[in-house]
């Protein structure tokens, strides 16, 4: 843990590959989530198998892993003041780049008919929300540096209770009606930001071991699964609670969704991994991953074309072909990802970071005026 004034003057830890290796965990039961909802699977209510309970555990994980994704990213910038707008640079180069390539290959091979509107969506995919999930993410890299401010302003009981307020209102809430109390994925990713925040500055006064949060991790999610099979058996007779046998943790803003990934947080924080250039690696990869295979044209080829996993619905053989379908689009995403990063953003860098010190340097000049006296 660091203490509150290396957070507020930004000095950071070497970046060990514990987290790096959570971050891959998170990003594999993300491709797993999507693995079991883009599919196509479609399980009758009163039919309950090996197969169907394999395809909901699958379901489980990609909420986690959502908020995995996210704590992360709190759990590193919240020791950084300002917003490097080479990164935002990057970041948006990176989303960029995969909407207007994906669409031009869909395009020219003929999977896609050409529409100017299209066009325009790829041409701009944070402001059309190509992907849900990177254009949040993108904004809240925006807001972090006023994130940063108002939390390192709290003192350790006012952080708590801003934290209690936040989760009340917007997980332990919807969690028991099913409401969402004017809640969007924004404010859920901030709310996910504070709760890393924390964890990072004051720690946790619970003193575990990695191995023992992980433990916690793992019973909670198996009794969250739990909680689906019941659903599913009740189902069976009652329609009704077939149909909400994802209720628990879907979407990701349910409590148990939540607290397993903060437990997932909590042990990975404590185990000591040392530095591993391999898993790094990899893990820098992750966002990539994300975007080349839940872009709206590739998920599509993926899981009904390369991958027609519906078709294995009642197969003894779907546990191992959906497991050997996962890894080959999380390691097969990651080599794209990589190749574009080595191949195309290396040659970009110092352009980028021209710009980027151009721009840094206008908006300091701009501040510098307005604070001159009239």
């Amino acid at each position: 843990m660091q203490s509150k004034s290396q957070i507020m003057t930004g000095k950071q830890e070497q970046r060990q590959s514990n987290i790096e290796l959570l971050r891959m965990i998170a990003m594999l039961l993300i491709v797993a989530h999507h693995f079991a909802s883009h599919s196509g699977f479609d399980y009758p209510l009163e039919q309950i198998s090996v197969n169907r309970l394999w395809v909901q555990f699958a379901v489980v994980g990609g909420k986690i892993g959502v908020n995995v994704f996210v704590l992360i990213t709190g759990y590193f910038l919240v020791s950084q003041q300002t917003m490097k707008t080479s990164r935002l640079m990057k970041l948006w180069g990176q989303i960029f780049f995969y909407s207007v390539i994906f669409f031009l290959i869909f395009i020219l091979f003929g999977k896609e008919p050409f529409g100017m509107i299209k066009l325009i969506w790829a041409l701009a995919p944070v402001t059309f929300s190509r992907w849900w999930f990177a254009s949040t993410y993108f904004v809240l890299y925006l807001l972090f540096p006023y994130i940063n401010r108002l939390l390192v302003s709290f003192d350790k009981k006012q952080y708590m209770r801003f934290l209690t307020l936040l989760v009340l209102l917007w997980s332990v809430i919807p969690t028991l009606t099913g409401e969402y109390f004017q809640c969007n994925s924004l404010l859920w990713f901030m709310t996910l930001y504070a709760i890393a925040g924390y964890i990072r500055i004051f720690g946790c006064k619970i003193d575990l071991t990695g191995g023992k949060w992980i433990g916690l991790s793992l019973a909670c999610f198996l009794l969250t699964f739990l909680s689906t099979v019941i659903l599913d058996v009740l189902g069976t007779k009652i329609p009704f609670f077939g149909v909400r046998a994802t209720f628990f943790y879907d979407p990701m803003q349910k409590l148990p969704a939540l607290v397993i990934a903060v437990l997932m947080l909590l042990g990975f924080t404590k185990i000591k991994a040392g530095y591993s250039k391999w898993i790094n690696t990899m893990a820098s990869a992750t966002f990539g991953v994300y975007l080349i295979h839940e872009n709206e044209y590739v998920r599509q080829f993926l899981w009904k074309t390369l991958f027609p996993s519906a078709a294995y619905a009642e197969s003894h053989l779907l546990i191992p072909y959906s497991v050997m379908a996962i890894v080959t689009v999380f390691v097969g995403c990651t080599i794209i990802e990589l190749m574009r990063k080595y191949l195309i953003e290396i040659r970009m860098v110092s352009f980028i970071d021209r710009i980027s010190l151009f721009i840094d340097h206008k908006i300091n000049s701009l501040m510098s005026d307005e604070r001159l006296p009239q």
